[in-house]
């Protein structure tokens, strides 16, 4: 039977899907999500069978607007404010819809 805790999982955008990392402790698993989906359950090969709420940044539609206006899916990436992921590898969090744009228009060179 699967466990539901009160840690949640959180949304974030991985090469141009909607994904959310297991917040079970030492387990690496991620699973892709549908937008807006209430549950994420880690499923699957390797999945440790947790069942948690999923927490969507609160504009998500608009940070998925931007991420599409990227032509490079692999650059279409987006993690929320203060993800240990992120905030390790010294990758941009946080960030709101304009500056998703702001980033993509310094690295395609667009005015």
């Amino acid at each position: 039977m699967a466990t539901l805790i009160t840690t949640r999982a959180r949304a974030r955008v991985n090469y141009g899907r909607w994904i959310a990392d297991c917040p079970r402790p030492y387990c690496a698993n991620a699973m892709r999500l549908t937008p807006g989906q209430a549950a994420f359950h880690c499923g699957g090969e390797g999945g440790c069978q947790l069942v948690a709420e999923v927490e969507w940044p609160a504009d998500a539609v608009g940070i998925w607007a931007a991420l599409v206006e990227r032509p490079v899916p692999g650059t279409r990436n987006w993690y929320p404010d203060d993800h240990a992921e992120a905030v390790r590898l010294g990758l941009p969090h946080g960030q709101t819809a304009a500056e998703l744009r702001d980033e993509t228009r310094e690295y395609e060179g667009v005015a």
